[in-house]
């Protein structure tokens, strides 16, 4: 007690210029250490990690060749997490449209001893929008929306009826880069950034959790190890297909898809970090 009471006569001896300056220090500090206070002592029954990265698939002529390829790249340090390529003769194989996403996954993970039901978590980043697609588990009912709650930047809104007691969920909202988020990455090299405000269920009130940041290569295996029966991401992978020797060429038309600047070369250890 009698060291906050030096503090607060410590303060009132400051000039206006610096109370001002030490309260806006203060404003800008709560924030950060709120989620970590409201833990202390309450006890949270949800942990949630967060990675995000881009994924593109494409088409580069070669001369007489041209190679398909599709790659996952870190948004925050720009290097290559998974690369493949295939160079086959032109207008000898059939492959879906180029084109790319940036990918938000969620890890949820229920560890207390009860279902959690009704759960909410608040999604903001400046990677969603309105052609943002949820996709899951197909054993898990989750919801998504955004939301523009007054004064304050949209949310993206994901409703899980039930999540099991001690299991874990991975969410993904995944975008398409169109131009405006083009410009924003690779352009205005802007950062992408995510953020939780708020989680809330039956079980909890709404409050701010803490996040984890979770490398993405760890993301990946994990949310390969949570997967059920023959559940797949088909796009991540590449998808040529070979004309049969017989089968008259295929003449492609005009392709209006800039691919996306050439990723960093990075360690494996390093590439999945942000």
């Amino acid at each position: 007690m009698a060291w906050l009471t030096k503090c607060w006569n410590w303060f009132w001896r400051q000039s206006l210029l610096s109370k001002v300056a030490i309260l806006g220090l203060f404003a800008a500090f709560v924030p950060f250490v709120l989620p970590t206070v409201v833990n202390w002592f309450r006890p949270t029954m949800i942990h949630v990690g967060v990675s995000f990265y881009a994924y593109e698939r494409g088409i580069q002529p070669q001369g007489m060749n041209t190679l398909y390829f599709f790659e996952r790249r870190n948004l925050v340090s720009d290097c290559s997490i998974r690369r493949e390529e295939q160079s086959v003769p032109n207008d000898r194989a059939k492959a879906p449209d180029s084109h790319a996403w940036v990918l938000i996954k969620l890890l949820l993970e229920n560890v207390s001893d009860r279902d959690i039901t009704n759960l909410q978590v608040g999604v903001r980043s400046p990677a969603i929008n309105q052609s943002t697609q949820l996709l899951t588990a197909q054993n898990l009912v989750v919801t998504g929306q955004k939301e523009a709650p007054p004064n304050v930047k949209p949310l993206y809104v994901l409703s899980i009826t039930t999540l099991p007691r001690e299991s874990s969920v991975v969410v993904t909202l995944k975008t398409p880069i169109d131009d405006n988020l083009r410009e924003f990455i690779y352009v205005k090299r802007r950062p992408v950034t995510i953020q939780v405000p708020y989680v809330s269920a039956d079980q909890f009130r709404q409050y701010p959790p803490i996040v984890s940041r979770t490398n993405v290569v760890k993301m990946l295996n994990r949310e390969g190890v949570l997967r059920t029966s023959d559940e797949t991401f088909a796009e991540e992978k590449l998808q040529v297909t070979m004309l049969p020797p017989n089968e008259q060429s295929m003449k492609e038309g005009a392709v209006s898809y800039r691919t996306l600047p050439r990723a960093k070369a990075c360690s494996e250890a390093e590439a999945g970090v942000w």
